[in-house]
């Protein structure tokens, strides 16, 4: 099954809207590098290994890209959705750990699926309640205002900065 963006899955704030985005192309690419078999059946092993790590890559600076923001909005719940993201950050590393080597595309077609099924459910349930907090009343215009962007680029918020607030992407 393959992993389309809606604006179902928006959570409200463009800059993790567009990092979802990118992370269920990785999952895209993911899928495709499994569909390469060679006459034996066996998956070609360095193009799984790289899509792999470019999605851990990824997702570790989109993990930290959120957790700063959240400690910046004053988010409740941080503390719950750091382990959220570590324990998904632990499966993953296992699983590619069982699967180095073996090239059974039923194994990485597993692992495919749980990247799949825990991205959409995070999306979903975990990130899309820092939306609404943030669109609540729990956090001021003032914040709100200084969490838009002054045009500077995606590290910004690593440096002191804020992504952008709003998203274009239909919320539900």
């Amino acid at each position: 099954m393959i992993l389309m963006w809606t604006g179902n899955l928006s959570v409200g704030i463009k800059y993790f809207d567009e990092d979802h985005k990118r992370l269920i192309g990785m999952i895209h690419d993911l899928h495709f590098a499994i569909k390469e078999v060679d006459g034996a059946g066996q998956i070609a092993e360095d193009e799984i290994d790289i899509a792999l790590h470019r999605l851990e890559n990824y997702f570790q600076y989109h993990c930290k890209q959120e957790e700063v923001f959240m400690a910046k909005v004053g988010y409740p719940g941080l503390e719950a959705h750091k382990l959220h993201h570590a324990g998904f950050l632990a499966k993953v590393t296992e699983m590619s750990q069982s699967f180095a080597g073996s090239r059974d595309p039923a194994h990485a077609a597993a692992l495919m699926q749980f990247m799949y099924d825990w991205l959409t459910n995070h999306i979903n349930v975990e990130d899309k309640k820092y939306g609404e907090f943030l669109f609540s009343e729990k956090i001021s215009q003032e914040i709100l205002e200084k969490s838009k962007p002054s045009g500077a680029g995606r590290n910004r918020i690593l440096l002191g900065g804020s992504p952008d607030v709003r998203s274009t992407g239909n919320r539900h």
